[in-house]
């Protein structure tokens, strides 16, 4: 073969691989814009949620509101204990408190209506409810277990890696000093 033409076939053929790995780069550049886009798109969504969770400050508040939703439902609330934190979750700790309360089935349904409008995310879990001895204004007791859960700000270890130079590079060379 001529090895003119073999030159050329060859320029020709690596030419084509520059223009495949420029087109390459600029997919993964434009795919790498989306990620970021939606990255910040979900980072907002996050911050959105974290102000919906109660604070830590807000957490001791607990029974004065539920005290407070009780009272504009029409029941009473007869007890309430502090559990133990629950911090298994990596992204927020669980604040347990465990209330007994004495209602009408109409009230109690008004009550749960009105903790479901709360603006900061509470969960009511442990649901039980027995009828009340005797005649009573209250004809049923309830005892249920109410959570306000409180966001741990740092993000667990194993989704936040560090990224760290790779040990065989060096520093770049400043200038040099001068002595005094």
């Amino acid at each position: 073969m001529n090895p003119h033409l073999r030159n050329q076939i060859l320029i020709g053929a690596s030419v084509g691989l520059v223009v495949a790995a420029v087109d390459k780069g600029n997919q993964l550049k434009a795919n790498a814009k989306k990620l970021e886009e939606e990255v910040n798109q979900q980072k907002a969504r996050i911050d959105q949620l974290v102000k919906m969770m109660p604070s830590d400050a807000d957490r001791g508040d607990i029974p004065l509101r539920i005290k407070k939703l009780a009272d504009a439902a029409g029941i009473d609330v007869t007890s309430w204990n502090f559990e133990k934190e629950n911090a298994q979750n990596p992204y927020y700790i669980e604040y347990p408190v465990k209330f007994e309360f004495r209602a009408s089935y109409h009230a109690f349904g008004q009550f749960t209506s009105l903790l479901s409008g709360h603006e900061k995310i509470i969960n009511l879990t442990d649901l039980g409810m027995k009828s009340a001895e005797g005649r009573s204004v209250f004809p049923v007791r309830v005892s249920c277990r109410i959570s306000a859960f409180v966001y741990k700000p740092e993000p667990p270890a194993s989704e936040a890696p560090v990224a760290q130079a790779p040990k065989s590079a060096k520093p770049a060379a400043g200038p040099a000093e001068k002595g005094d």
